[in-house]
């Protein structure tokens, strides 16, 4: 009697097992349609089509450089959440879009292409100029004219050095310029140039803003008072940058948060683009550390009905050493303008504590480079002058994208686009060549180790895995002691893994798919991690993915198991 109803306890027990069972395989199996496949056909979208909308209707956007040091200093703005880049492609990376062109990323730039940077003109430096208009804005004096003669009548906003640091700032704009080109953003031409003042002419529909708000006539009166303000050479002509006007319609700034309303094609929050999180490295680097709004320009462009905004990052004379007007702070870099702990510490002390980056011996510079050098620079500690959004969101795997692009400026890269800026006093040439070669591999040393750095996979038809480490290959880490890999057959529609195989090690990036693993199936995915004694966050596996093609097997995705930082206190 017992043993039946033991028995019937087992049968009933087996029956509800068997219906969770069901149950939770129609769970999953329904989990999985509503997934649906991982990769689209399209995968990896190597360009963003944020150009299909009608953005015609944007207006220009007025922005307050007041207000925007003031609310980012005292209540930073934008989403704070420490979540991956949003618009990155199954690679885990940028797709080409209005804001961000991959160029020297690709590996195919020339010496020649990144120092002519977006530059369309030949030899470009003009005799004649006709001034059209006042700057009526910006710290460096300067106007806007054409070239005397020109049909199409192009301008350009023409910018000089300050009286007592000839060549600080173009030197600072041509350089920034041809890197941040390189870099993949949309910047404007930049052309360095002779300005002889008796060969400048005035336009008589050439006005100049007043201090109240009305117009008048620009006089050669305003002209004397434009050069008073300049470096002048001995010979009496005057170094300047002629800036030729992005094609298009101004719309104002683009913020680093957020998105513009207005803009129907803007629809990654700015904050979270890689490409804005990333440029705090990029900043970092330059000295850039007047990388906010104001320094940024939305051009519309395009046929009525068919429009779209180009982004772009533009007035670079004050990176490097040069604060526009002079050389920079030694605060630059080390603190923002509001520091509330350290300010009210010196306040509280009377001025007896100072910060530790106002304590050093300023360093021997040359005058036209300013005080850019390697010596004692922090990438991770660097600071603009005030926080920015995007830079406060960026993520170990925002500046490891970042760094492998400023490592790819050899030494021989760096030299031919200082080279440029025509430096008279060679030591300042060498200075900033030093300084960004010294700042390029502090910055490598921090950020390539920072994530585990496998990149750029290959699988060959014979099942042979290659793949790279850019920690290794930057000499930034030694080889770690082993890789780890587990294969698996991947069902894209149902994006699930089936292992194949048990982990194998191998002691190079290299590996062989298991017996059998490619014969069928579209997709195939292997798992990769490292071990590495000084390295333990390398065993945070890499994800690598395969889709068959009639050449052979193509990588489609590459995703990192890396942890978010917050920024937050």
């Amino acid at each position: 009697m017992g043993g039946w109803t033991t028995r019937g306890r087992l049968t009933r027990w087996l029956c509800t097992v068997s219906a969770v069972l069901a149950i939770g395989w129609a769970v999953d199996a329904a989990a999985d349609a509503a997934r649906g496949p991982r990769f689209r056909p399209d995968d990896p979208v190597r360009v963003d089509p944020d150009t299909v909308a009608d953005a015609g209707g944007v207006s220009e956007q007025e922005l307050s450089q007041y207000y925007d040091f003031l609310r980012h200093t005292f209540r930073l703005p934008g989403d704070r959440r420490p979540i991956p880049a949003v618009n990155v492609n199954t690679m885990d990376e940028v797709p080409d879009s209005m804001w961000f062109v991959e160029r020297i990323g690709r590996g195919t730039m020339t010496v020649d292409e990144i120092v002519r940077g977006p530059d369309r003109l030949i030899d470009f430096d003009p005799r004649d100029w006709v001034i059209v208009a006042a700057k009526n804005s910006g710290l460096q004096p300067g106007f806007r004219a054409v070239v005397a003669g020109d049909p199409g009548g192009q301008i350009f906003q023409v910018e000089f050095d300050p009286p007592d640091y000839p060549e600080l700032a173009t030197g600072a704009e041509i350089i920034g310029t041809a890197i941040y080109h390189a870099l993949g953003y949309h910047v404007v031409e930049n052309y360095l140039v002779s300005v002889d003042p008796s060969r400048v002419s005035i336009a008589p529909t050439a006005t100049i803003r007043e201090p109240g708000g009305g117009e008048r006539p620009f006089t050669r009166d305003d002209l004397h008072r434009v050069l008073r303000r300049a470096a002048r050479r001995p010979d009496g002509t005057y170094r300047a940058i002629a800036s030729r006007f992005a094609p298009g319609t101004p719309r104002g700034r683009f913020r680093y948060y957020g998105t513009r309303p207005d803009d129907p094609n803007d629809i990654h929050p700015h904050e979270h683009r890689r490409e804005l999180r990333g440029a705090r490295v990029f900043a970092a680097w330059l000295a850039h550390d007047d990388s906010r709004a104001n320094n940024t320009l939305d051009m519309l462009e395009g046929p009525p009905g068919a429009q779209y905004l180009r982004h772009y990052m533009f007035d670079f004379g004050s990176i490097m050493g040069s604060a526009t007007t002079g050389p920079n702070e030694p605060r630059s870099g080390h603190a923002y303008l509001i520091e509330k702990g350290p300010d009210v510490r010196t306040l509280l002390t009377f001025g007896l504590w100072r910060p530790p980056w106002a304590r050093g011996r300023a360093p021997r510079v040359a005058p036209a480079a300013g005080p850019f050098t390697g010596d004692g620079f922090d990438p991770v500690a660097w600071r603009p002058e005030y926080p920015n959004p995007a830079f406060e969101n960026m993520q170990p795997a925002d500046a490891f994208w970042a760094a492998r692009r400023v490592v790819r400026f050899s030494d021989e890269i760096l030299r031919a686009i200082v080279a440029k800026a025509r430096y008279s006093d060679p030591a300042a040439a060498e200075q900033i060549v030093e300084a960004l070669a010294a700042r390029r591999d502090a910055i490598a040393r921090a950020w390539l180790p920072a994530v585990t750095p496998i990149v750029d996979p290959r699988l060959d038809a014979d099942g042979t895995l290659r793949f790279s480490n850019a920690a290794v290959d930057a000499g930034v880490a030694g080889p770690p002691d082993a890789y780890v890999l587990q294969w698996s057959r991947f069902d894209n529609e149902r994006d699930r893994h089936t292992p194949v195989g048990p982990p194998q090690r191998s002691g190079a990036p290299i590996g062989n798919a298991p017996p059998g693993l490619l014969v069928e199936g579209d997709y195939v995915a292997v798992r990769v991690h490292a071990e590495h004694p000084g390295y333990p966050h390398w065993t945070s596996p890499v994800e690598l993915y395969f889709r068959r093609t009639s050449d052979g097997w193509e990588p489609v995705g590459l995703f990192r198991e890396t942890a978010v930082h917050s920024s937050d206190p």
